[in-house]
């Protein structure tokens, strides 16, 4: 498997990558120094003159996600394309859950103070113009923080972006709309409740009581899925609604029959659409952004023999040809990690929070995992793998410091 390292000479210059091996054998003849090691940077011990600078110009392609990004680097060269980098980057899941526990500790706090007026619409976060969900655009910034960290250290010549555009109502309603539906509300009533008893004639679904309290039951419940949608709401009385609480799984197929309903959970096709605009134009600092289509990316994929992932549709969206064994690189796990960090002990033999280490069991198994914990009592700590498996009260006499982390996880 092919791996490049990234070059720069000695007023730091940004070079034309190369591969690894040549990296290391200019490390060890002391003509460059190790800068970073994942990815591997190197800095020359020279300057190198502009007219020996190889200048063809390097893309790189994004494949824009909600929950995975594919990002790669290619070159366009005379008589073959070379692919230098390519990875995925895995987002975060836990903005919103930190944010409402957040929420909470802050209103817990507030309903115990006394004598003190009070305050409502006072947050100038909340009132900004053009502003969108932290969940949201914490995804969009990290990508622009690897992106940021890969143009120090490579020149971006060019920046090609998938334009995510999904029909969100066609999505919902199962079939491709004329024109004129797309100005016919798909609800009976802005209030979806009201709409949903609308619909149901205010007859409860499962009993058929009529003159009885009312409400509207998500069919897939909202904690797995089920979204705020007339196709996902029925009609049920309170002691019906109390009966499948907690249960709602096994009335779904049976609910979903009564009002032809579906569930088409497009929670990350709208994490894709906004704040894509918000990305472009921070693109747009770097290099000049050019913007392609999932049918075109898709269409070359199958045209030049490349296997469906994240990072080979970024290589593909970079628009220059790879042949299918070209494919054949390194293709790294990226993960931006928040930059707060919680740890009570800050070192332990020598080991910090965050730390990429190897660690080596008595029957020669090994682990590669970053630190979550440490605990310096019993001079222990907890890991967690690359794969995601959680490791809890090992001994740091058995690890080895692979690389100490920055802010951005390469595996």
């Amino acid at each position: 498997m092919t791996e490049f390292a990234f070059v720069l000479d000695a007023i730091g210059n940004r070079l034309s990558p190369t591969k690894k091996d040549k990296a290391w054998y200019l490390i060890r003849k002391k003509k460059a120094q190790q800068v970073n090691k994942f990815p591997m940077v190197i800095q020359l011990n020279r300057v190198v003159d502009q007219k020996q600078m190889d200048t063809t110009p390097i893309h790189l392609g994004i494949d824009d996600g909600s929950k995975f990004t594919g990002i790669a680097f290619v070159q366009e060269c005379q008589t073959k394309n070379k692919p230098l980098l390519k990875g995925t980057i895995k987002h975060r899941d836990d903005v919103k859950h930190k944010m409402d526990a957040r929420r909470g500790y802050r209103r817990y706090k507030r309903h115990h103070k006394r004598y003190r007026q009070k305050r409502f619409d006072n947050r100038s976060s909340s009132k900004r113009t053009e502003r969108f969900a932290p969940s949201i655009k914490q995804k969009k910034q990290a990508v622009l923080r690897v992106v940021k960290m890969l143009h120090k250290w490579c020149r971006v010549d060019s920046i090609h972006l998938e334009d995510v555009a999904i029909d969100i109502r066609a999505l919902q309603e199962g079939y491709q709309l004329y024109k004129w539906k797309y100005q016919k509300s798909n609800r009976l009533d802005e209030n979806l409740r009201k709409a949903t008893l609308i619909r149901d004639d205010c007859t409860c679904q499962d009993c058929g009581k009529k003159n009885c309290r009312l409400e509207a039951h998500h069919i897939v419940p909202r904690r797995d899925g089920g979204n705020d949608s007339i196709y996902n709401l029925i009609t049920l009385c309170q002691s019906c609604h109390r009966k499948v609480t907690g249960k709602e799984r096994l009335f779904i197929e049976k609910y979903q029959k009564i009002i032809d309903g579906r569930h088409v959970n497009f929670k990350h096709a709208q994490h894709v659409m906004q704040g894509k605009s918000y990305l472009q134009q921070e693109l747009k600092k770097f290099a000049p952004l050019y913007l392609t289509n999932g049918g075109d990316t898709a269409n070359k994929r199958v045209d030049w023999g490349i296997e469906k992932s994240h990072s080979n549709d970024a290589l593909v969206i970079a628009n220059l040809k790879v042949n299918h064994g070209q494919t054949d690189i390194k293709d790294w796990r990226i993960k931006p990690m928040r930059k707060k960090n919680k740890a009570q002990a800050e070192e332990v033999e020598g080991f910090k929070h965050r730390d990429y280490v190897c660690y080596t069991k008595r029957n020669g198994e090994t682990y590669y995992a970053y630190i979550t914990a440490l605990y310096p009592e019993k001079k222990q700590c907890n890991m967690t793998t690359t794969d995601g498996k959680v490791l809890k009260r090992y001994g740091v006499k058995s690890l080895r410091l692979l690389w100490r982390f920055h802010s951005i996880f390469w595996f």
